[in-house]
């Protein structure tokens, strides 16, 4: 295991199991967690050795989003007025990363808690687990942290809308009948669950899961099913090139 005491990194093999370790505070971010969350991500760029990450928080929640106790404090978050600076470029990150990233969701994922299972490639909750954007009810906006973005392509525009214009939550059973997550365990079995879950994915050859990643996201931000076809079929040329060494 290695990392800071509020970001803990286990290497199991070729799957990375990353901690948010803050559990007395619900795993809020301040500003070191925030950093130290941006700098692993920013890290795998060119690691070849790790395949799989999962991200969980410690204790009873996920992440609570951004710590408000720690306002006016040393360590409090210093994205606001000026822009969500390091925030922003954590949601980058973690989609540039080429692993495919695992939310193990228990307990809270508020605000920028939401904001990071959103960012990941699978959402994966126990019974306890509930989503919420939070932000209006501090008195923000109803998004941000492309909150807007991908929680209507998750779960609909409808829905998506009405969870982020009253802030009300959306419990683990919800989650999964929208789609928001893919499955729902006990809480329990919540980590066996999402490292059986990364060493299916193992199964897949090293690149195949780079090129998935990027090939499912160019077709989010594609216009049509001919581009999207494109990008599928120049992933898979590469892969039957590599196959063929």
């Amino acid at each position: 295991m290695s990392g800071s005491d509020i970001l803990l990194v286990e290497d199991l093999d070729e799957i990375h199991r990353v901690t948010m370790n803050r559990p007395n505070r619900l795993n809020a971010l301040n500003q070191d967690l925030a950093e130290q969350l941006l700098a692993y991500f920013e890290a795998r760029r060119r690691d070849t050795k790790t395949r799989v990450i999962l991200l969980c928080g410690a204790g009873r929640a996920f992440s609570a989003g951004a710590d408000l106790k720690a306002m006016g404090q040393p360590d409090q978050l210093q994205d606001g007025p000026n822009g969500d600076w390091v925030l922003r470029d954590l949601m980058k990150a973690m989609r540039a990363c080429p692993q495919p990233i695992i939310a193990l969701v228990r307990g809270a994922a508020a605000g920028g808690g939401l904001a990071l299972a959103l960012a990941s490639d699978v959402i994966v909750a126990s019974e306890t687990a509930k989503f919420h954007s939070a932000f209006v009810k501090v008195g923000l906006s109803g998004a941000e942290l492309g909150v807007s973005w991908r929680l209507q392509r998750a779960i609909g525009i409808s829905r998506a809308r009405e969870a982020l214009f009253t802030g009300r939550p959306i419990d683990a059973q919800a989650a999964e009948h929208t789609g928001l997550v893919s499955s729902v365990v006990p809480d329990g079995e919540l980590d066996e669950h999402g490292l059986a879950l990364a060493r299916a994915m193992l199964e897949a050859q090293p690149d195949a899961l780079r090129l998935t990643k990027r090939t499912l996201d160019a077709a989010l931000e594609t216009g049509s099913v001919d581009a999207a076809m494109e990008a599928e079929e120049r992933a898979q040329m590469l892969m039957i090139a590599r196959r063929k060494r």
